[in-house]
């Protein structure tokens, strides 16, 4: 589609292409749900029998994995109802899914947004989506390495110094797996949003220099809400990049307020 015919475009024509894209990300959504559901991880079928005529598959393996990486040693995970396993399976599948359909829903909405950008708002869209992409990544690899095993091992160990039996719930074990990687994901993406609001003109560096400590202490308590580790470890460790992330985005920022100031 050329760009003049997307600006002769009506708004119900803009909609409909629009859906148009976002059932591609349903369809990309849909598929990859279903293939780490029922894809097997190798293709050794031999164990199989009718009394056993299940195989492992990408999301199993991912829950085993998650166990073996998260647990200490001596946790006990038991179900307390019937469905407990099943919807954490879904659940499992759903967010691998969405992950795995994330890239294409952005090149999808830059798609549809493309030929109404000039030259160097294409790039900045690019940048922008490059940017949240790695940030992403960054911040759910470090809940992934550090953030979540340090968690599990800090909480089990008041349980220990008080001698209590450790067994926990099946399901509220990767209820919180999954929010403390999603939420250390997304908080790591809140560079992109000062960036993206400072390039756009609506927010100074000067504020932001200026009320410094009240955004941080307002990060520290959306950290500390996210990850329920009461020693403050893994609020450090999450804290400290984003301090320094923030710096840099700051920085940056004022090298596009003084350009701006020069050519205006």
């Amino acid at each position: 589609m050329s760009k003049k015919d997307n600006v002769d475009m009506t708004f119900w024509e803009h909609l409909t292409e629009l859906f148009k894209q976002l059932r591609k990300v349903f369809v990309v959504f849909i598929v990859s749900t279903i293939a780490v559901m029922v894809v097997p991880i190798n293709l050794d079928f031999t164990n199989l029998n009718l009394s056993n005529p299940f195989y492992q598959t990408i999301t199993s393996s991912v829950i085993q994995h998650f166990q073996e990486r998260f647990l200490p040693q001596g946790i006990t995970l038991i179900p307390l109802n019937f469905f407990a396993p099943l919807e954490v399976y879904f659940f499992i599948s759903l967010v691998m899914g969405a992950a795995i359909g994330l890239p294409v829903a952005a090149y999808e909405l830059y798609n549809f947004l493309q030929p109404a950008l000039r030259k160097n708002e294409k790039r900045f869209a690019l940048q922008f989506i490059a940017s949240f992409v790695a940030l992403f990544s960054f911040g759910l690899s470090l809940g992934y390495m550090y953030v979540v095993p340090l968690t599990f091992r800090t909480m089990t160990l008041f349980s220990q110094l008080q001698n209590l039996e450790q067994i926990y719930n099946f399901s509220e074990f990767f209820s919180m797996v999954g929010t403390i990687l999603l939420g250390c994901g997304l908080i790591f993406t809140f560079p992109t949003y000062v960036y993206l609001l400072v390039k756009a003109n609506i927010l100074k560096t000067e504020q932001l220099t200026k009320n410094r400590k009240y955004m941080y202490g307002i990060l520290l308590i959306i950290i500390a809400a996210l990850d329920p580790d009461p020693t403050l470890i893994t609020e450090g460790v999450t804290f400290i990049p984003i301090v320094i992330l923030m710096e840099l985005t700051i920085l940056i920022s004022k090298r596009i307020e003084k350009k701006r100031k020069t050519t205006d």
